[in-house]
């Protein structure tokens, strides 16, 4: 059994307070956990309204599987408007 987990650096776009910082990670959150069947969650960054750190895992029986899931995640965050990826980190464990 193999563990992917990869961390993600947010920088938004847009909002001007804690709350409107939240509401746009549910929105890209729920939809992450829809398209790729992930845990995700905000791990980081939490009173910054202006940037966010995300964690996600998935479990499978091959890390190459993992690692191209993880991989195609992070690269849906990169077309989702109102964030930018600042930086991501890919571990299989």
């Amino acid at each position: 059994m193999r563990i992917g987990v990869v961390r993600i650096a947010l920088h938004l776009h847009g909002p001007t307070s804690l709350k409107e910082k939240r509401h746009i990670l549910q929105s890209l959150i729920a939809q992450m956990r829809r398209r790729f069947n992930v845990s995700i969650a905000e791990i980081g960054k939490l009173d910054d309204w202006r940037s966010a750190l995300l964690g996600a895992a998935i479990v499978c029986n091959d890390g190459r599987v993992n690692n191209a899931l993880l991989a195609k995640l992070v690269e849906a965050m990169k077309h989702y408007t109102d964030v930018t990826v600042e930086d991501y980190e890919i571990e299989i464990l």
